[in-house]
């Protein structure tokens, strides 16, 4: 299942993840982060997945995109296992990175350099929880 935002597709991947992946060239606004949480809410019904974010390049993007906790009230614990973002350059791991210090969640969130480490992080995660 793929759903298309004005920012981001958002990818159901197997049952325990959603891919999403923020378009290319793309102003980022606080609106659009919104409508990226509302679908991803929508596509966990039946419990809490991981949660893969990739951000390509260096997007534009408004200051209330990092300084408003957009999770707040939302209820995204009951449907976030785990954030991993790849930032993809050192100024979107930087802006994540303040936005998760500023705005801890109830829920593992962690920034990587590269897709390969965040889904890494995310499989070792699951892993582990199956051994539980």
């Amino acid at each position: 299942m793929l759903i298309e935002t004005k920012l981001a597709t958002i990818e159901k991947v197997g049952s325990e993840r959603l891919e999403v992946r923020f378009k290319l060239n793309e102003h980022v606004t606080r609106e659009g982060i919104c409508e990226i949480l509302s679908e991803r809410q929508r596509l966990c019904p039946e419990g809490p997945r991981d949660i893969l974010a990739v951000i390509p390049g260096d997007p534009d993007f408004d200051l209330d995109v990092v300084t408003t906790n957009h999770y707040d009230g939302l209820g995204l614990d009951n449907c976030t296992r785990a954030l991993a973002i790849a930032a993809a350059s050192p100024i979107n791991e930087r802006m994540a990175g303040l936005f998760f210090a500023y705005f801890p969640q109830g829920f593992p969130a962690r920034v990587f350099a590269t897709e390969e480490d965040a889904k890494g992080w995310l499989a070792s995660r699951a892993a582990t929880a199956s051994l539980s």
